[in-house]
């Protein structure tokens, strides 16, 4: 292994530690403000390494290996804080979160404190993104298109497109990326559209009517584009910019399978991708970030990991914390709570499939990676 790829390792853990911390602190807080009681907050996985919690004289009590002292001990209860050695993931343990009986746990917490509790770690990841985002648009961010080439003979070279035009606006929707460019264009194969470009400090606009049939080495415009990275944003438009990436890539999620179904986009572009797969983009963002002597490959990365990991979570699969809202709605609907037991098996069958399914993508990203080794 090169200093690179080991580099890029210790990065992608310590990156997926700070991912994982921001969701668990989201429960974590979102649990406080509704005073239900936490048990343990854990970065990492058992064997504990260290922990530390309040005692009696609310001072600090520190531990290292051995079991946490008891209630007892501490005078009541309390947040034992753990530090563990498997150095991926992490968990917020709530006291009764499956136990209605429990007083001040989760489960006997009223309905809209479960939903907002279970929620508050991918809204924390959601708001993370953001941060990132905005950061990213301070330092500097690919956020132009540019025509690189024009080949000749094309609707591009009919309507007067140069090179070196920037792509402002195409039917009225700001662009920022390539690949809008290229969903414009493949919605509307044969039906005019409007270009808005900027050449030279002039903003023109041109109508241009993509092709429905064109050479394999030429796209429906018969342009190529490059991305041209933007320096000088204020806070206030980074703010703004922030806000409109975290809506355009939530708007790419919600649209994939509709884009996968229609063969928009190849199936292999959209396979899950697990751990393994993510430090090899970790990698490449650390290679790319090195070549270009910026940071934002690295930023955009952790921007899209935060996204995906809040937004996966909230699906309505057993044992993710989407699923578990869902039985809180089902709560609501029934005006009754559901067999705890029965919710426990259901949870328990989902994470033992979610641990297969992530098995496969494993064994997938090692033997069929995405990014060749």
């Amino acid at each position: 292994m090169d200093l690179t790829s080991l580099g890029s390792l210790l990065l992608f853990l310590f990156l997926l530690s700070v991912l994982v911390f921001v969701h668990e602190l989201g429960h974590y807080l979102t649990a406080r403000y509704f005073k239900i009681h936490v048990e343990e907050f854990a970065i990492g996985f058992p064997p504990r390494l260290v922990g530390f919690v309040r005692g009696k004289d609310n001072r600090w009590r520190w531990f290292f290996g051995q079991p946490a002292p008891s209630a007892a001990e501490l005078g009541g209860p309390r947040t034992i804080y753990s530090l563990n050695a498997i150095p991926v993931g992490g968990f917020v343990r709530p006291a009764g979160e499956d136990d209605a009986t429990v007083p001040g746990g989760l489960a006997s917490a009223p309905k809209h404190a479960r939903v907002i509790v279970l929620a508050g770690g991918a809204a924390f990841n959601l708001i993370f993104a953001y941060l990132i985002f905005i950061m990213g648009f301070r330092l500097g961010w690919p956020d132009r298109v540019y025509i690189a080439e024009v080949n000749a003979g094309t609707p591009a070279e009919a309507v007067g497109l140069q090179t070196d035009d920037t792509i402002l606006r195409i039917n009225g929707e700001e662009i920022h990326y390539a690949q809008q460019v290229v969903q414009a264009t493949f919605s509307h194969l044969g039906k005019p559209v409007e270009v808005v470009v900027e050449r030279k400090g002039q903003t023109t606009a041109v109508t241009i009517t993509p092709r429905t049939q064109w050479p394999e080495d030429q796209g429906p415009m018969g342009i190529r584009m490059g991305q041209t990275l933007v320096t000088d944003y204020s806070w206030p438009q980074a703010l703004r910019r922030g806000a409109t990436e975290m809506l355009y890539q939530l708007k790419e999620l919600v649209h994939l399978p509709g884009r996968l179904l229609r063969q928009e986009i190849p199936l292999a572009a959209a396979r899950p991708c697990g751990p393994v797969c993510m430090n090899d983009l970790t990698r490449e963002a650390v290679v790319a970030s090195q070549e270009v002597n910026e940071w934002f490959p690295i930023i955009q990365l952790v921007g899209l990991i935060s996204i995906a990991l809040g937004v996966t979570n909230l699906l309505p699969l057993p044992a993710l914390d989407g699923g578990r809202i869902v039985f809180v709605l089902i709560e609501a609907v029934r005006g009754r709570r559901l067999d705890p037991a029965r919710e426990g098996m259901v949870h328990a069958i989902g994470l033992v499939m979610l641990l297969t399914l992530m098995a496969v993508i494993t064994y997938q990203d090692i033997v069929n990676p995405i990014i060749p080794r």
